[in-house]
């Protein structure tokens, strides 16, 4: 009786919380009858929700909610709860560790894989590519990910990762720890891949930048390194002079 009592529950909550006017009104009283007579509350129905009968004194209610509710149901209504939880925008951290660990990332990327890489500026990505960089994605990193959506975190994670499928790792060698940092920013700029800076070590006896480029981004960047070197000296200069001008200033202040 009490799961069957949990289950008509679950549906009337969520009636409740999509309909509006008059029939807002009698989910509600139905719902309230029903769990006084079966001895729950609204958190049986759903562990969010505090243990009161009546679904009004919960507060503001979100689309999610009931998205969330659903989770608790068939099969079916929880692959429909799952696809559209991905696009909402205000799940807490809790909610989205609950999504992901029904999400199937992989199976998200294929169905969204044309239109995330249709327009993108890498024309080294690939859809194919895309979903072979969905599958290396564990929920920890998902779920970490600045984004807005969990959808969202997926198309920007997938797109980092393949685009360091598309690219082999370089190994550049250059002079100095300021000529090696411009030179990774530029690298990470060209390719849309985070680039390393390393200091020498016993191994390499130079400092040296770790990107990940195509054979023709690594042409270009060549390029930059031969061509750019008297420019880069003058933005030091520059820059070494603008800051010993502050620093002076602060100190007659």
């Amino acid at each position: 009786m009490t799961d069957a009592a949990i289950r008509k529950g679950q549906r009337l909550l969520a009636l409740w919380r999509a309909a509006q006017g008059g029939e807002r009104d009698k989910a509600r009283n139905v719902l309230m009858h029903l769990l006084t007579q079966a001895g729950l509350t609204l958190h049986d129905l759903d562990a969010t929700l505090p243990a009161l009968t009546d679904p009004a004194l919960t507060g503001d209610v979100r689309p999610a909610d009931a998205l969330l509710l659903a989770l608790n149901g068939t099969p079916e209504e929880v692959d429909a709860a799952i696809l559209a939880l991905v696009d909402e925008p205000d799940l807490t951290p809790a909610e989205r560790a609950r999504v992901l660990e029904r999400l199937n990332v992989a199976r998200l990327a294929e169905t969204r894989a044309e239109g995330w890489v249709y327009g993108h500026p890498d024309a080294e990505i690939t859809p194919d590519l895309l979903v072979r960089a969905a599958q290396t994605l564990g929920d920890a990193e998902v779920a970490g990910a600045p984004a807005r959506t969990l959808a969202d975190a997926v198309r920007d994670l997938s797109l980092l990762h393949a685009a360091r499928l598309a690219r082999p790792e370089r190994a550049l060698r250059v002079d100095s720890e300021l000529t090696g940092a411009f030179l990774a920013s530029v690298c990470a700029a060209l390719s849309g891949v985070p680039a390393s800076l390393h200091s020498p070590d016993a191994a390499v006896g130079a400092w040296r930048v770790n990107a990940y480029l195509s054979a023709n981004e690594l042409a270009r960047v060549r390029a930059v390194q031969a061509s750019e070197g008297d420019a880069l000296r003058r933005e030091l200069l520059r820059a070494a002079r603008a800051f010993g001008r502050a620093t002076g200033e602060a100190l007659r202040d």
